[in-house]
């Protein structure tokens, strides 16, 4: 009977020790973020184990979300939004953005837009253009060099659509040859001249894209006018 006692005791005793221990080398387990989603723990004896959370949240990151309602906002005092989201849709652009031509982020006197191809195989597009220009004076001066008439509060949506108007999308092939092309402008002066004859057609071809779709949208905004119009009145 003591005996049992006795070993009962012993055992408790190193059992207690062995809980403690655990404890004490649980309490050292690491915790890394890998990415968004995905969390890698180092637990004693058991190794490391990678904790995957859900990909899609039901609910709203507020933060994230104010920061986007600011964006929001600047480029609606910019250009129509929903201009800006049907033809982004439409024509396979990844990003709109204010990035300048320059290295640091700063734009080239009388640069007003440009597009780039968007990362990777996925064909798609990033246009970026100047919120800080003149919009009267560049409007002036399209119609003066140009021929366009264009107005103010239509400057932004018009150099968005015509950076789409260099996209295979919207049909232009001598964008991609130009891009793909820089051996034509070495320094022979046929070479050259072929270049600018190429950049002339695509600019032409971006600038009547721009302004065709520009009437089309100004034409559907008038028609959505009258409907309202026509339904309040009746």
């Amino acid at each position: 009977m003591e005996s049992n006692l006795l070993s009962g005791l012993i055992l408790s005793f190193f059992g207690g020790i062995g809980f403690v221990y655990l404890i004490l080398r649980f309490r050292s387990i690491a915790v890394y973020k890998l990415d968004g989603h995905t969390l890698l723990l180092k637990l004693p004896l058991l190794g490391s184990l990678e904790v995957k959370g859900p990909e899609r949240y039901p609910g709203l990151f507020l933060q994230n979300l104010c920061e986007t309602l600011d964006k929001i906002k600047v480029f609606q005092g910019l250009i129509d939004f929903d201009l800006m989201l049907k033809y982004a849709k439409d024509f396979n652009i990844n990003y709109v953005g204010f990035d300048g031509d320059n290295i640091d982020g700063t734009w080239n006197k009388g640069r007003l837009a440009y597009s780039t191809f968007a990362p990777g195989d996925s064909g798609e597009y990033n246009i970026f253009f100047d919120p800080g220009l003149d919009r009267k004076l560049v409007c002036r001066h399209l119609k003066e060099e140009l021929g366009l008439d264009i107005q103010p509060d239509e400057l932004h949506a018009f150099l968005f659509l015509h950076e789409i108007g260099h996209t295979r999308q919207a049909g232009n092939e001598c964008y991609i040859t130009a891009k793909t092309s820089h051996r034509l402008a070495s320094k022979k002066r046929k070479r050259r001249k072929d270049m600018q004859i190429l950049y002339r057609k695509v600019e032409k071809f971006a600038d009547d894209f721009a302004t065709r779709e520009l009437s089309k949208w100004r034409d559907r905004e008038r028609g959505g006018e009258m409907m309202r119009l026509g339904s309040i009145l009746s």
